[in-house]
């Protein structure tokens, strides 16, 4: 009897045992289907779609513009801001809901329309936000039992982006002057910026990395001849500057020994690439000139409508229709004595015409004036998004009547056309007229710890950082000759904008 009982006591221990696993796992079953539920529940609270209704009275195609929904942060905001001026105290949106809720309402306080404010969003084509104020989009639940709130943000341009800002702030002065300015040009070489100076001390050359970010390095200059400062230039490597006869000089060593080249010109135009280009006078008759000659060189006349002094800095910029680095020069002084007003451009090896004389679209007639290719914004009909062009400007320089210009003309196509900019782009009041002013961008990579987590963004990767380009203006005259001795920083606004991606 003992054995059946122990047999029975082990029967009867692995019954309890099987009834408790069952129970267990019952359990286990309510317990997953309860969380499943919750989940569920709380998901019905996510905004898949986020949209403007468009009305034309505000601003047309509203409905275009786009939305990011970051449901980490639970923000919904346009990261492409409206045009500045945009009204948006009374727009009406359309939400959509990953799947049925109990209640939509947006929450508004300190609107200027509605100040403390609930809304119970019914019909997307009737009740009005005011997004003046702050405003909360508050989801709850089909059940009830789960509320999501949303910060709801229309963002409005404080400013036009299509204007370039001069910041008095950032204006610095031209490096180790020592008492008066008489004369300074500036030239960029590879990853250097090289500012000549002729101050009480003479001359001097000042140094720096291409992102003005150190202190200028400042050599003493001992030259054996007397400089004319404004036809300093630089080649990849060397230097190259005019004695006041017109005899070239170069340096390979950043100014420390000047050997003469054995050439006299009238001009130097720019550097392109290992070689300077000028012009000479050969017996009267101006030619095209360049130092060192390729061994392809031939010299030819220039023509009756290419300037001989007086001209802009030439400036080197890619472009699609060319297989060279195009070159661009701008006004100047012809041989007869008149100004130019046409643009000249250098494809390696001949010169050509780039703009007409004397239309609509052509230049005014300039002496010295500073040119630049840079860029300006537009904004998108579609969605407001901010598009950026490649834009050539000429600002500054001397008019026939020998007055300082004060209007900034760009070109969209490559210098072809060109007419005056809009107010965005034109030298505020705070800085002074010029000419024989030297331009050029440097280009800064920007920060920003604050990325874009858009709903299901797929491959996209959020944007931390990215390239702005800066103007720089170095010196040059103001009235009655002057000499200026300021470095004035300007930048596009719309650049400065962090991108979407």
């Amino acid at each position: 009897m003992k054995k059946y009982f122990t047999i029975y006591l082990v029967l009867a221990s692995v019954l309890v045992m099987s009834f408790d696993s069952c129970n267990k796992k019952d359990n286990d079953k309510d317990s997953d289907v309860i969380d499943q539920y919750n989940v569920y529940s709380s998901a019905s609270t996510l905004v898949s779609d986020f949209s403007l209704n468009d009305n034309s009275q505000i601003l047309e195609n509203l409905s275009g513009v786009n939305f990011t929904i970051d449901q980490d942060r639970c923000l919904i905001y346009n990261a492409d801001s409206l045009p500045k001026g945009t009204k948006v105290d009374k727009l009406t949106v359309s939400v959509v809901c990953a799947s049925s809720v109990s209640s939509r309402q947006f929450i508004v306080k300190n609107g200027t329309t509605q100040i403390d404010t609930t809304i119970n969003y019914v019909n997307s084509s009737t009740c009005y936000i005011d997004f003046t104020g702050d405003v909360t989009l508050r989801i709850t639940s089909f059940d009830g039992n789960h509320v999501r709130d949303y910060k709801v943000k229309v963002n409005v341009h404080k400013q036009n982006p299509d204007t370039i800002t001069w910041d008095m702030s950032n204006r610095r002065d031209l490096p180790n002057i020592n008492g008066n300015l008489y004369a300074s040009k500036t030239v960029a070489q590879n990853d250097k910026f090289l500012c000549l100076i002729n101050d009480n001390s003479g001359f001097a050359l000042n140094i720096n990395d291409n992102k003005l970010t150190s202190s200028w390095q400042k050599k003493t200059l001992l030259l054996p001849f007397t400089p004319q400062i404004e036809s300093f230039t630089a080649s990849l490597d060397e230097l190259f500057m005019l004695d006041v006869n017109g005899e070239l000089f170069k340096s390979s060593d950043l100014g420390d020994t000047w050997t003469d080249c054995g050439v006299s010109w009238a001009t130097i135009i720019g550097g392109y690439d290992d070689r300077v280009l000028g012009i000479k006078n050969d017996g009267g008759d101006y030619v095209h000139d360049e130092y060192p000659r390729p061994a392809s060189f031939v010299s030819s006349k220039i023509d009756s409508k290419f300037p001989i002094e007086g001209l802009s800095q030439m400036v080197k910029a890619s472009n699609e229709w060319t297989s060279s680095q195009q070159a661009m020069i701008a006004g100047g002084i012809l041989a007869d004595g008149t100004l130019n007003d046409i643009v000249w451009g250098y494809d390696g090896k001949r010169w050509g015409q780039i703009s007409q004389s004397g239309t609509q679209n052509s230049l005014p007639k300039l002496r010295q004036p500073s040119m630049l290719s840079y860029y300006t914004c537009s904004m998108s009909s579609d969605d407001y998004s901010l598009q950026k062009r490649a834009t050539w400007m000429v600002m500054g320089g001397l008019l026939e009547n020998g007055s300082l210009n004060r209007t900034t003309y760009i070109s969209y196509d490559q210098g072809i056309h060109w007419s005056k900019g809009e107010s965005g782009v034109q030298l505020p009041s705070h800085v002074p007229g010029f000419f024989d002013a030297q331009v050029f961008t440097v280009v800064r990579t920007k920060n920003s710890s604050i990325t874009l987590n858009a709903y299901n963004p797929g491959h996209i990767t959020p944007v931390t950082q990215w390239d702005v380009p800066y103007i720089y203006l170095f010196g040059g005259y103001g009235n009655g000759g002057v000499s200026l001795s300021y470095i004035w920083q300007g930048v596009l606004t719309g650049l400065t904008y962090k991108p979407v991606f």
